[in-house]
């Protein structure tokens, strides 16, 4: 007699679910632990929360604000990518409007605006959400560095404590903190508490290009004589 075969893992099965029976709402179960399961793991899968919020779209009376709220805090520690936006999109009318998806989406608009000194105080009026997310705060630390990085090459390390969210009452604390993190991209701690960020083609001052400046009325001759 031949052995059984193994349990599928969750990610199999969900994707063998969204294979086979993609718009039938009796999956969403599967679907919803498969988002508990990413917030556990840390992974993030798109294609997978697209299709649960899809689900929701067509099967209004299922919807549950906590998992579209995981969901879309998954999607804004994967920017620069357009998670969020493509979930927003899926998101029915109806329920758009209701705490904390407006809250979430002023968040996704700071980042992916730069104003990253307004979105930490922001994220207090969600801070028990995003705490039941683990890593969020690095993930977002990790896409604030990504754009400071393609814009200064050098930074006060104040300045960068208060654009990462690691302002502290002990200067030693925030220091270290600010240290520890530019450890992990490459950045080095300089003289009079600036921090150097090295070239990379995006923070460098390019050279400027030179062109010939024609008048109208030089134009309009040159054109007549051709």
């Amino acid at each position: 007699m031949a052995d059984p075969a193994p349990p599928m893992d969750i990610e199999e099965e969900v994707t063998t679910l969204l294979q086979s029976r993609r718009y039938d709402p009796e999956i969403l179960p599967t679907l919803e632990a498969y988002v508990e399961h990413q917030v556990a793991t840390g992974t993030n899968d798109a294609m997978a929360n697209l299709a649960t919020l899809k689900l929701y779209q067509f099967y209004p009376a299922t919807y549950r604000t906590a998992v579209v709220s995981k969901i879309l805090i998954k999607a804004i520690m994967a920017l620069p990518s357009t998670d969020f936006l493509c979930a927003t999109y899926l998101i029915p009318g109806a329920t758009a409007e209701d705490e904390p998806i407006p809250a979430l989406a002023q968040l996704a608009s700071m980042l992916e605006t730069g104003r990253f000194e307004e979105f930490w105080p922001a994220t207090g009026a969600v801070r028990q959400l995003l705490d039941g997310v683990p890593g969020f705060d690095e993930a977002v630390r990790s896409f604030m560095l990504v754009v400071i990085g393609r814009t200064y090459k050098r930074v006060e390390r104040t300045v960068l404590a208060r654009l990462l969210g690691l302002e502290g009452v002990d200067e030693a604390a925030e220091k270290a903190a600010v240290e520890e993190v530019i450890k992990t991209v490459g950045w080095k701690a300089g003289e009079g508490g600036m921090v150097v960020v090295p070239g990379n083609g995006e923070n460098e001052e390019r050279a400027k290009t030179v062109g010939e400046q024609l008048t109208f009325r030089q134009v309009a001759f040159k054109m007549l004589r051709n």
